[in-house]
């Protein structure tokens, strides 16, 4: 996992340096804070609240038309997740490491607080329109993502229990699809100021099978982004 987001870090880092070549590549760097949830198709562990996140990105775009672009890049995002109840309690934990044994049996009626945070690929498409003024407008659709999960912590709803690692019992991988719309405004004849609205729907299911929990916890995730583009 290290190797993978150093090589791919490296690879982004790079477009700079191949885009000063090639006029139709271009560079740029996002954040995002983000409204982010679980939804269950479990009716005994429904959600009840959302986790205020943030994110980063650097990307990199092949402009191969003045109004569309192909884009992709690496990101990381922080605090995803949100809010599960599990009604009936029992053992909702079995393969993590938490700091007390009684922690894997809940009691019913317990709501644990998700914190997870992941290594990202995206890849999408811009639709640009022509340019208004300084402005051009543009929707991202679809927005395809890869997450690679690199920490999962937990408040368990119990005393002493409000940072534990529950990696153990959440799925490493997970798959996401998206659309966004926004404006461009040009600061520069080459460089551009950037802001969005955008939403990703998560398809993979975030926490493993246990007893406690039978059913799927997929995330959503509702972003504000703000970026440049050189």
């Amino acid at each position: 996992m290290n190797r993978l987001s150093v090589l791919l870090l490296v690879c982004v880092l790079s477009l700079p340096v191949v885009s000063s070549a090639q006029s139709d590549l271009r560079f740029g760097l996002e954040a995002s804070p983000f409204l982010s949830w679980l939804s269950s198709d479990w009716k005994r562990t429904p959600g009840k609240g959302p986790n205020l996140g943030f994110g980063l990105q650097m990307h990199g775009m092949y402009q191969f038309h003045d109004r569309y672009a192909l884009k992709t890049g690496l990101g990381i995002s922080f605090q995803n997740g949100g809010k599960l109840e599990f009604l009936d309690g029992g053992e909702v934990f079995p393969d993590s490491k938490l700091t007390q044994e009684a922690f894997r049996n809940l009691p019913a009626g317990t709501t644990v607080r998700y914190r997870l945070q992941y290594v990202e690929i995206p890849v999408s498409l811009r639709l640009r329109t022509n340019e208004i003024g300084y402005a051009r407008y543009f929707a991202e659709v679809p927005i395809v993502s890869l997450g690679f999960l690199t920490q999962a912590r937990g408040d368990l709803g119990l005393p002493g229990s409000d940072d534990e690692n529950v990696r153990g019992d959440t799925n490493f991988l997970q798959f996401s699809l998206g659309a966004g719309v926004g404006v461009e405004y040009a600061i520069s004849s080459s460089s551009a100021l950037t802001g969005g609205l955008f939403y990703h729907y998560g398809f993979a299911d975030v926490l493993s099978d246990t007893e406690g929990n039978p059913g799927s916890a997929r995330l959503r995730r509702l972003a504000i982004r703000i970026g440049i583009d050189f």
